[in-house]
């Protein structure tokens, strides 16, 4: 009969072990993806910042995974004293991914109101050029007084991005007034295609991004709740999610003393507590049988 327990905790052990391989594994995965994609990094570039904001948020379940099942392989192995820091260590970064997510709320919203913007500034920009350019094209064509000056004027005003093709055997066999109405009419034609290469956003182009852009900041809340859920800081009994509302509480009361951090009157001594509980213990030695 008391073969019993030993074998239940040696199955223990074993899936504790599995568990922890795995949770391993899911955390360097999210690691090499995130690298992957986001490095070298170009901190201004607003589509560089979504791009990099989706891929934290979307590959965000697999280290929320891992980090539960080393939980759960902590909780096997009770006895595994080199697991349970391991877990006690990560539990105390996943404060920081839980206040991680909080930030990306307001740092997505505020880089897809710049991307809007600066792509509208864009497109003004272009849109105000090529009005002027065709009217310095448009005052060409209608101030030229004979088919020879004409296509002088042209060929010294032609631009990469507002030509009018000229087909030279037409200047003399048509007569100056068609040739004219002829040449703004292609002109008409390049200004319109240009500034629809280069319009603003159409409204269904916003709303598109407007909804994916909430879609990523209701899934970093989401995952900021779960990662409280599974974090936990140092000498604290509770997860740090149960223990938020307590600290902000009496954050916003202004320096109460707390059994789980004291708060002082010096907002920096606060500050200094707070990241001070995220640091991994220190390894006292433990005294031999």
């Amino acid at each position: 009969m008391s073969e019993i327990p030993q074998n239940r905790s040696l199955s223990s052990f074993i899936l504790s072990d599995r568990l922890a391989v795995v949770a391993y594994t899911l955390f360097v995965v999210y690691l090499i993806s995130v690298l992957a994609f986001s490095v070298p990094p170009r901190l201004l570039d607003p589509l560089w910042q979504l791009t990099t904001i989706k891929l934290l948020i979307e590959a965000a379940p697999i280290p929320l995974l891992g980090l539960a099942l080393l939980h759960l392989a902590a909780y096997l192995s009770p006895q595994d004293d080199k697991l349970q820091r391991r877990r006690d260590g990560l539990a105390r970064l996943a404060v920081l991914a839980c206040l991680g997510f909080l930030l990306i709320v307001p740092l997505q919203g505020f880089t897809v109101w710049r991307s809007f913007r600066l792509s509208n500034a864009i497109a003004d920009q272009q849109q105000a050029s090529a009005t002027q350019r065709a009217e310095t094209v448009r005052q060409a064509i209608q101030q030229a007084g004979s088919a020879e000056d004409l296509q002088k004027r042209l060929l010294a005003l032609q631009r990469p991005d507002l030509q009018i093709r000229l087909n030279a055997d037409q200047f003399p066999s048509l007569p100056l007034p068609e040739l004219k109405q002829r040449l703004l009419f292609q002109l008409d034609q390049a200004e319109g295609q240009f500034k629809a290469r280069f319009s603003r956003l159409d409204p269904a182009t916003n709303d598109r991004l407007l909804r994916e852009s909430l879609r990523v900041m209701v899934s970093s809340i989401a995952l900021a709740i779960a990662f409280a859920a599974l974090a936990q800081r140092r000498n604290s009994a509770v997860p740090f999610l149960v223990e938020l509302p307590s600290l902000l509480a009496r954050t916003t009361r202004g320096g109460q003393s707390s059994a789980a951090m004291p708060f002082r009157n010096s907002a920096a001594k606060r500050e200094e507590e707070f990241f001070a509980s995220l640091a991994p213990e220190e390894e006292d030695p433990r005294p031999g049988p």
